[in-house]
């Protein structure tokens, strides 16, 4: 049996062009009822942008960043809201040296801050629903860090901490909260790539991840995937076996760490925690025994 949204409403952020706007044509043709957004003024080039991705459907020109007046304009146009994908943000590239406060707040609010006030302003039409989706588009650049980067890598890993939290506190709700970081071909990064990279990771080949994650018998919640090309896999914290001293009967001490830093930093064994309960109780009950 496909997939098919049933005419549920789905708010795209940022999506007049590129990963956002083939995120809401896959929703589209799936049966969903797509709230499309972006900064811009509705145009004759978003007109043209809407048409030749096949989607006939209501945009709401409106900064993400004024989340609560795009919740209630989703709201005014279809009455209910059952599931977000926070697209939209910019980048101002500087290293950290040159990297004004205006250039770390703007960014961090774009992405980050408001993912927490979308999600704030719908909980309370998902909750009377029983139901509700969001979608985060994080970014390798966060998992990985990169250069000239660290406002964006910083909101962009921080959407994860946010969403893990969200899907503890959505869990009997039926709110579920992922994170999927791309790396999609659009407008705005592939000037110089080769023809033959641009069709490889065009972005229509990341939006059917993010369009399952949306769909009501998706039951994931609080992971992070990376997407491109046709490619998809979950991430996952890793954490190796480290040093474990028993404070009761080992001197813990710098030069301890010292000497023993080629067992903490070894990975030839791992382990997995699922929540942070169960990572610290991994640390701390050997020594209550």
């Amino acid at each position: 049996m496909g997939i098919d949204f049933d005419d549920k409403v789905i708010l795209v952020t940022g999506s007049s062009r590129g990963l956002g706007l083939s995120f809401a044509k896959c929703l589209d043709q799936a049966g969903a009822k797509v709230a499309l957004n972006g900064r811009a003024p509705y145009s004759e080039e978003l007109a043209k942008n809407f048409q030749e991705a096949g989607i006939e459907s209501h945009y709401i020109s409106c900064p993400a960043e004024s989340s609560e007046d795009l919740i209630s304009q989703v709201i005014d146009k279809f009455g209910r809201i059952d599931g977000l994908v926070h697209n939209a943000g910019f980048l101002r590239d500087k290293t950290l040296k040159k990297m004004t406060d205006s250039d770390w707040t703007k960014v961090i609010e774009a992405h980050l801050g408001s993912a927490f006030r979308l999600v704030r302003s719908a909980w309370p039409y998902f909750e009377k629903a029983g139901a509700g989706r969001i979608v985060f588009l994080s970014s390798a650049t966060g998992i990985y860090g990169n250069f000239g980067q660290a406002n964006y890598a910083a909101a962009k890993l921080g959407m994860l901490g946010l969403a893990k939290t969200i899907a503890l506190e959505g869990a009997k709700l039926g709110i579920n909260c992922n994170c999927v970081a791309p790396f999609g071909a659009t407008s705005m990064n592939s000037s110089n790539f080769p023809e033959s990279l641009k069709e490889a990771i065009n972005p229509d080949y990341i939006a059917p991840l993010i369009a399952f994650l949306l769909h009501q018998s998706c039951e994931e919640s609080g992971s992070l995937f990376e997407a491109s090309a046709g490619s998809f896999k979950m991430v996952r914290f890793e954490r190796n076996k480290g040093l474990n001293l028993d404070p009761r009967k080992d001197a813990v001490t710098i030069d301890k760490i010292a000497e023993s830093w080629d067992q903490i930093v070894d990975f030839s064994e791992s382990e997995y925690p699922k929540s942070m309960g169960e990572s610290l109780r991994m640390m701390y009950e050997r020594t209550l025994e």
